[in-house]
């Protein structure tokens, strides 16, 4: 059942229990916890205060339906890799503990020294290896289209297509592509490439300006977000839909106004 809500990153150094108070406050029904050590008010999630964090879930009516997860595969050393497959593999045994089905992953950024062909080859390698520590979890790893080395809807359609695990699949984030210098045309042909593989979405809107590409809440810009939701429903799309304001000015007020207008669209 697809249900809307945001991503805990935006809320920065707020208590994850307020953080949970104020997206139901929004009108949020879900949202991706962010695995960072210390994000939200020096919490760290651990066997020490797991039972906490569930606590605060079960008592918020807020459904936890994914984890951000980091991982930056395009390494020219071994070891660097081996330390970025073990902090995803953490992410991954969070969302387990926590019984959440989707990890948000990375590609990588662009290196010296590291060509796109090499870096790609790298990641395929480094996500066919992860894919076996999230078939144990019983996770999905979910590449975000994220960054700037592979932020191209066809592409990260091939990577998952080469990697060919039930395991790694995609997430959409609706504004990356055109912050990455894609036009409006190319963002519908990006939609088209990673909807097959969506098992998460991120809603970002914007509007193009002399500066470039400026976040604005959903339904106020350019991209055809309405279209991209009837999509998904009409794909048979079962995931969450998180709001991920980006933009300048009030970030409760933004969030506010993407989930009421992602919620008023669903309920179309």
């Amino acid at each position: 059942m697809i249900s809307v809500g945001a991503t805990s990153l935006g809320f920065g150094a707020a208590p994850l229990p307020r953080l949970l108070e104020q997206l139901r406050e929004l009108g949020g029904e879900c949202i991706e916890l962010n695995s960072q050590p210390g994000l939200h008010d020096g919490l760290v999630i651990d066997a020490r205060t797991i039972a906490s964090v569930r606590a605060w879930v079960d008592g918020s009516g807020i459904a936890v339906r994914s984890v951000g997860g980091y991982s930056d595969f395009a390494q020219v050393d071994d070891d660097a890799l081996a330390v970025e497959l073990a902090r995803l593999r953490c992410a991954s045994e969070l969302a387990c503990e926590l019984e959440v089905g989707i990890v948000r992953a990375f590609v990588g950024e662009p290196k010296a020294g590291l060509g796109l062909a090499e870096a790609r080859a790298r990641a395929v390698d480094a996500f066919g290896q992860a894919a076996g520590f999230a078939e144990e979890l019983g996770v999905t790893l979910a590449i975000e289209n994220h960054g700037q080395l592979l932020n191209d809807g066809r592409a990260l359609a091939s990577l998952v297509e080469e990697i060919d695990s039930p395991h790694v699949k995609l997430t959409l984030d609706s504004g990356n592509f055109c912050w990455a210098g894609h036009d409006l045309e190319q963002a519908h042909d990006d939609y088209e490439a990673v909807l097959p593989h969506a098992v998460c979405v991120h809603i970002k809107d914007g509007i193009w300006t002399e500066e470039g590409f400026e976040f604005v809440p959903a339904g106020l810009g350019s991209l055809p977000i309405a279209e991209l939701i009837n999509d998904l429903r009409t794909r048979s799309y079962e995931g969450p839909i998180y709001s991920e304001y980006e933009g300048s000015g009030d970030f409760l007020g933004g969030t506010r106004e993407s989930v009421g207008f992602l919620r008023s669209v669903l309920h179309r």
